[in-house]
């Protein structure tokens, strides 16, 4: 490999290293060494076909940190060591580093690792030449300071993470859970509290008697299903909007008008009915036949939406658009209180993902029509099956009610 090159901008990447790592092992002439923490297969898969001319080493680190619950660690370490690869310790390691002919380097963030393929990673490539400098010869004191890793110390290690494995797996998949239960505990009553906020001081919306509390009440005589009350001096139909310029609009709703809806708990939506003192009815379901179908681009197609009721911290409005001509697209949205966020597509062929990405997801103003169009206020054919529904989407005794505000469209919110 030529020597006479310097490291430029192109040297650096925010990307999977692999194939570059392939590249510069495939120059090398001499000798290929590799220093990593973490590894697994995906460092015997670069190493293979390696010339019998070139020495191989790899550094790694056996600690406990490193290897709790890795044994496809030591299983690569294994593999290596049959192939006549030395393999060393180095305690204290946490460098990713591969070096060529002791002179050309990569240098980052990426373990050898397939999750380190995945994950988002940085690093420098380079074919400058660090032969002689500092760097190299700090390696060459790391290496010889290392110790030699041996197969009986390997497999002493896997049977001993093999004997342990349930009860390791037990305390990781425990610790785990609870860590992903903090993060989303905290950022569950982040956003409740951004959505309180907004509710309080963003919406140009307010009811007219100020703070709403609404309560689950007995079913009537031959009902078998709740409704919620407001308390006696609260009116759900008297609002006011905020003008600017200190002008208030006295708003009168017309009653029994359905309005959309959102749990701050549980971040599911719902379209609830509302009337003068109660929400008894919800809607969480719609079919094109409450529309004349939606325009695309001069052409209709067939609109069903879904407010889902499950996993809605991750998704809660499910719509489909299809035209038996084109094909079926399904899309997942996250509405928030505030913002819109596409979580996931499924399309049944090409073209119908060409046509919804192109004219649609990727035109903001028309996709941000589409949005205003699936939470619009409307009015909806009332179901007698729909007041069972209610319970679930409302399953605390009581709630603070609030009106937030989307492209100035009221959202009512339900806080426990």
């Amino acid at each position: 490999m030529k020597k006479n090159k310097s490291i430029s901008t192109t040297d650096f990447h925010a990307s999977d290293l692999f194939e570059q790592w392939k590249n510069l092992i495939a120059k090398a002439e001499s000798s290929i060494e590799i220093f990593t923490p973490y590894l697994d297969f995906t460092i015997n898969i670069l190493l293979e076909n390696i010339p019998k001319q070139i020495s191989v080493t790899i550094v790694t680190a056996l600690e406990g940190d490193n290897l709790f619950q890795r044994g496809y660690q030591l299983k690569s370490l294994k593999d290596a060591i049959n192939k006549d690869i030395v393999v060393k310790n180095l305690s204290g390691l946490h460098a990713k580093i591969l070096v060529v002919d002791n002179a050309f380097i990569s240098l980052g963030s990426q373990n050898f690792t397939n999750r380190g393929r995945k994950n988002k990673e940085a690093g420098m490539i380079s074919e400058a030449s660090f032969e002689d400098s500092k760097f190299i010869s700090t390696l060459k004191d790391w290496k010889e300071e290392s110790t030699i890793i041996s197969l009986d110390l390997i497999d002493e290690l896997l049977v001993y993470l093999e004997d342990n494995e349930e009860a390791i797996s037990k305390i990781k998949k425990k610790f785990d859970q609870n860590i992903e239960k903090i993060i989303s505990d905290f950022n569950q009553r982040e956003l409740e509290s951004q959505i309180i906020n907004s509710s309080l001081f963003n919406s140009t919306y307010r009811f007219a008697q100020g703070q709403v509390i609404l309560t689950q009440t007995i079913p009537p005589p031959n009902y078998d299903y709740y409704s919620f009350f407001a308390q006696e001096h609260n009116n759900l139909c008297k609002w006011i909007k905020n003008n600017g310029k200190k002008h208030e609009e006295q708003i009168e709703l017309e009653d029994y008008k359905y309005y959309p809806a959102l749990n701050v708990k549980t971040m599911q939506m719902a379209y609830l009915r509302i009337h003068t003192s109660r929400i008894t009815f919800m809607k969480s379901k719609f079919e094109m036949s409450e529309w004349n179908g939606y325009e695309i681009d001069k052409k209709k197609y067939k609109l069903d939406f879904t407010f889902l009721k499950s996993s809605t911290k991750n998704s809660n409005i499910k719509v489909t658009l299809s035209k038996e001509s084109i094909g079926r697209a399904t899309l997942y949205y996250l509405f928030n209180g505030s913002t819109f966020s596409l979580k996931k597509t499924k399309y049944n062929n090409e073209s119908i993902k060409q046509i919804i990405e192109k004219e649609l997801l990727s035109r903001k103003k028309r996709h941000n029509s589409f949005l205003n169009f699936l939470i619009e206020p409307a009015k909806f054919t009332t179901q007698w099956n729909q007041p069972k529904e209610i319970e679930k989407f409302l399953p605390e005794y009581s709630y603070r009610v609030g009106i937030l505000e989307y492209q100035d469209l009221p959202i009512l919110i339900f806080n426990k």
